[in-house]
């Protein structure tokens, strides 16, 4: 690839790959258009080799994105990019690893995957496109729609809780936990930068609504169901954290806490639970920068392999390595 300097910066056209095929106004043109410039930002303001950033994705309209990037990429099966992008990101960890997922692709088949990758706090970023339905096959509710979610497969309204990825990535221990909006765009790529530079496992999810499939009573078709996000659905952790504060917190507990919330506080994965579990009792969701905590070792600092050590350079040839498998092979006798 070529080499980008400040007299010949990384620009949009050079990182432009396939013409999108979403529906006109999908959210994710706004996830795409982040991602672009997150790229450019990587590139030109950070210093990192575009030779090293390396994009995956697994199957939906959320998979797309990996093939309209000149970037190196992957495309696995349904719910099954997150365990590559972990052999990757262990392999050779002066890689930058972003992986591109659904809401049906990483919280249904892909669930066990995310949840391991957290656990093992793997240095990649999850940027899910989150729109509550199946958008790739008709719209059938997905594990993140919400009670009553009249869909293909849930024609008398979905029954039964929705998934939280915010609140299960916080309780596993995520390094970095954040939702953006899609049609916000400024703020979504400020949140990925944030969560690309964060060393551990980052989780973006992303509101991206489905102009198609996803309907609500009275707000339907691509202009109104942005409207439903904006009036009825999500609530900024900057605004929950005033409006919430009487339920969540005593007067006394209170009286100690900052004006601001901040994400990188010892007691922000408890509060941003709580602010969680109370926006939800209104049926609102909360966006926003919740966490980031590098407190934590990384799968790789646990496997002793760092860009220096990584053991996709390793060389294992027998020529070279002769006596050393010689004496592992003779302390397993």
């Amino acid at each position: 690839m070529a080499t980008y300097t400040r007299e010949k910066p990384l620009t949009r056209a050079d990182i432009a790959g396939e013409s999108a095929w979403w529906c006109a106004g999908c959210g994710d043109f706004g996830v795409h258009s982040a991602t672009q410039q997150v790229i450019m930002s990587l590139v030109n303001d950070l210093g990192v080799p575009l030779e090293n950033i390396f994009a995956f994705s697994g199957i939906g309209c959320s998979s797309k994105e990996p093939e309209m990037l000149r970037v190196n990429a992957y495309q696995g099966q349904h719910g099954r990019s997150i365990p590559v992008a972990i052999g990757l990101a262990v392999a050779n960890p002066g890689l930058t690893v972003i992986d591109f997922g659904g809401d049906g692709d990483s919280y249904a088949i892909g669930m066990e995957h995310l949840m391991h990758a957290v656990i093992r706090n793997v240095n990649m970023t999850l940027v899910v496109m989150n729109n509550q339905v199946y958008g790739l096959t008709k719209g059938q509710a997905s594990p993140t729609a919400h009670k009553g979610l009249r869909t293909a497969s849930t024609p008398n309204g979905k029954k039964g809780r929705s998934v939280n990825p915010l609140r299960l990535a916080i309780a596993a221990g995520a390094a970095f936990v954040g939702r953006g909006v899609s049609w916000q765009r400024n703020e979504l790529v400020d949140l990925m930068q944030r969560a690309i530079t964060t060393k551990g496992f980052s989780l973006v999810d992303v509101f991206s609504p489905c102009v198609t499939y996803h309907r609500e009573p009275g707000f339907r078709g691509s202009g109104p169901i942005y409207d439903w996000y904006k009036q009825n659905y999500v609530l900024d952790i900057k605004d929950a954290w005033q409006q919430l504060r009487d339920q969540v917190f005593t007067e006394e507990e209170r009286v100690t806490l900052p004006t601001e919330y901040d994400p990188t506080s010892p007691e922000a994965a408890l509060h941003a639970l709580h602010l969680i579990f109370e926006a939800a009792k209104l049926g609102r969701e909360v966006t926003g920068c919740l966490l980031i905590d590098e407190s934590q070792p990384t799968q790789a600092d646990n496997a002793n392999v760092s860009a220096e050590r990584a053991p996709a350079l390793t060389d294992i040839s027998l020529g070279t390595n002769l006596a050393a498998y010689r004496e592992l092979f003779a302390e397993m006798r």
